[in-house]
């Protein structure tokens, strides 16, 4: 048996291209406009990209199954503190920290892709609370990716599993 059909025996399939691709679409798109964030055409553009992956993610997990369908993104209090009581154990989609993440994250695209829009309007011309509102959220923005880039890389280290691998790949080891 050779390398390749053994590790592919040892893994099984977590995310699909859609999840995938979504995924690095819109951390690419993130990125760009935290660094860019002149407010130019460009930042706008990518901007309203940026909250259209999101709508086409949430959209794309009403058809899929397994772990990007709705289900798997379902945040649960309970669940969450059940899963912090076991200490954290290993998951094969999403655990509960990371499906509130996953939420914090669309939620704070959204509203930054609602109030970019909202600056462009008439109505809010001279008032600043719009751009105001939509720095914070930048900034909240910014805090959560760290999180969440932390977390990945606490997880990967703890479940020894190369996670930013699994989300190009769509693989992960099979459950213990």
């Amino acid at each position: 048996m050779s390398a390749e059909r053994s590790d592919r025996d040892d893994h099984v399939p977590v995310w699909d291209a859609a999840v995938r691709v979504g995924h690095w679409l819109l951390a690419g798109l993130v990125v760009f406009n935290l660094i860019a964030e002149d407010g130019g055409w460009w930042h706008r553009a990518l901007g309203y990209i940026a909250a259209g992956v999101v709508v086409l993610r949430l959209t794309w997990a009403l058809f899929a199954s397994g772990g990007g369908g709705i289900a798997a993104l379902k945040p649960s209090l309970r669940e969450t503190l059940a899963y912090l009581r076991a200490r954290a154990p290993r998951r094969i989609d999403h655990d509960p920290l990371g499906v509130w993440m996953v939420w914090l994250l669309w939620l704070l695209v959204l509203l930054l892709g609602l109030t970019g829009w909202m600056s462009r309007w008439d109505m809010f011309w001279g008032d600043d609370r719009v751009l105001i509102a939509h720095a914070w959220l930048a900034d909240a923005l910014m805090v959560a990716v760290l999180l969440h880039l932390l977390g990945v890389l606490v997880m990967s280290i703890v479940w020894r599993e190369n996670l930013p691998g699994a989300m190009v790949t769509g693989r992960k080891r099979r459950p213990d």
